[in-house]
């Protein structure tokens, strides 16, 4: 068996597509209007496939981001301490029976954590990712443990793309509010961000490898036990009732899925919804932070992003003329990783969210599954300037769509349109509305950005790309 040691957030080959297709592909553009409808899907085999890449199949009442429900909390720290304060609340537990149906499906068991507090194959901590992965919440279940009223929380500012680490403390008879706990900079860094396991690598998660079989996250006999005592009531803390679990069967080797998920890989899906929001918290600092210098050096970014996803494309002419741009911003070097940090984000802490900030090696390849958080980037960088820059989108809309997405013939008909699909199921849809829309249909290959979109469009992107770079 091997060691657990749990790092837990407090836990293709370039081919071309010459043809042309029709520029209006029948939709109106998500980046401009988050226009969105619900046509009851079409069946394919198994799964139930949008019409068009702005289906979601079900009807959303409330729009791809909706309000919370009348007796439920707002999911923002200020939120949630609000509905504390206004239900006098004075229990963790009150609070948990009080959330949202997609936090309680969308849930981790950790049974060793090097964060703060105790946890064990007994009493494993809960994390909490939600349906997507903008707030999260670490759950002590140990009655002796001297953090057990203590709740740890991070939450994405949508505006500003800064998480808020903060602590509700239930030590008292009221319940108070610890805003960015210097406890927490030791795990999370100085610009804070969530601490969790790469894909196929949970140290310490239920679920992470422990028995042989063929599944990447295979649950072993002993977590298998555990959890079926914990589903069936028997988890000696009341701090486990809240949670909705899925009634498929719990075997040694398999998976566990989460209940209401038309995929539901655990630990897949906490990887996806996890790095999806970290991701877009790194774009939002990189804009809000130096507007101009990321408006004149985002394509310089998309050509670096691409000698980091297939290395050899730049050649050596293109290296110097990056070299000299990046030291006009003040900047050293050449790399994508320098040129971040021009733009303010240092990628050894915004992207290593498999390692202790303060006190391991900094491993920047963290993996969503079928990326990393680089793409993850590079895609909203790329949808911004289809946004802002004709030429971009008639590049896209110019390049058919090849590739295809996952179990879904003949939807999207062009690369804008595999654009606006991974950017609306990463991005746009958000709490109850992601969790409905999951239920019904999870866009499996949703986070393969460089094999679905930027290999296919580099022959008609990658000139463009190098025309901007010798204007910066």
């Amino acid at each position: 068996m091997k060691l657990i040691v749990n790092v837990l957030f407090l836990v293709f080959f370039l081919f071309s597509c010459n043809s042309t297709v029709k520029q209006d592909s029948g939709y109106v553009r998500l980046a401009k209007k988050d226009t969105v409808f619900g046509s009851g899907g079409v069946v394919n085999g198994k799964i139930t496939c949008p019409e068009k890449v702005n289906d979601v199949i079900v009807t959303l009442k409330n729009g791809v981001s909706p309000e919370a429900l009348e007796g439920e909390p707002t999911m923002t720290i200020k939120g949630v301490m609000d509905f504390i304060e206004k239900n006098n609340i004075t229990t963790i537990t009150e609070l948990l029976n009080s959330l949202p149906i997609y936090f309680r499906t969308n849930f981790s068991l950790v049974e060793v954590t090097k964060g703060e507090g105790q946890s064990s194959l007994k009493f494993p901590r809960i994390v909490l990712f939600g349906s997507d992965g903008r707030f999260l919440m670490n759950i002590s279940t140990k009655a002796d443990d001297p953090k057990y009223d203590l709740l740890d929380c991070a939450a994405l500012d949508d505006t500003t793309g800064i998480w808020e680490f903060s602590q509700f403390d239930f030590t008292k008879e009221k319940p108070v509010l610890h805003t960015s706990p210097v406890s927490c900079v030791r795990c999370h860094g100085d610009d804070p961000r969530p601490v969790w396991g790469t894909n196929m690598d949970w140290p310490g998660v239920f679920g992470d490898n422990e028995a042989a079989g063929p599944n990447g996250e295979a649950i072993s006999y002993r977590h298998v036990l555990r959890m079926r005592e914990i589903r069936e009531g028997k988890g000696k803390s009341d701090r486990f009732d809240f949670l909705k679990w899925s009634n498929e069967p719990l075997i040694s080797g398999g998976i566990r899925n989460i209940a209401d998920n038309a995929f539901g890989a655990e630990l897949l899906v906490s990887n996806l919804v996890m790095g999806s929001a970290t991701g877009r918290g790194v774009f939002l600092r990189m804009k809000n932070k130096f507007p101009d210098n990321y408006k004149e050096l985002r394509e310089v970014l998309l050509l670096l992003g691409y000698e980091k996803m297939v290395s050899g494309l730049l050649s050596d002419q293109d290296k110097y003329k990056i070299k000299k741009v990046i030291a006009k911003f003040g900047g050293e070097g050449g790399s994508i990783d320098d040129l971040f940090k021009v733009l303010g984000i240092d990628t050894s802490e915004a992207f290593s969210l498999a390692t202790i900030a303060k006190e391991e090696k900094p491993r920047t390849n963290w993996s969503l599954g079928a990326g990393d958080l680089y793409e993850q980037v590079l895609l909203q960088v790329l949808d911004d300037l289809s946004n802002e820059k004709s030429e971009v989108a008639d590049i896209l809309r110019s390049i058919p769509n090849t590739v295809g997405i996952f179990g879904c013939e003949n939807l999207g008909d062009t690369m804008q349109d595999m654009v606006d699909f991974k950017m609306l199921h990463l991005y746009k849809l958000q709490g109850r509305a992601r969790y409905e829309v999951n239920k019904v249909y999870y866009p499996q290959d949703v986070e393969d950005i460089k094999g679905k979109l930027f290999v296919p469009i580099y022959d008609k992107l990658g000139p463009y790309l190098r025309k901007q770079l010798s204007k910066v």
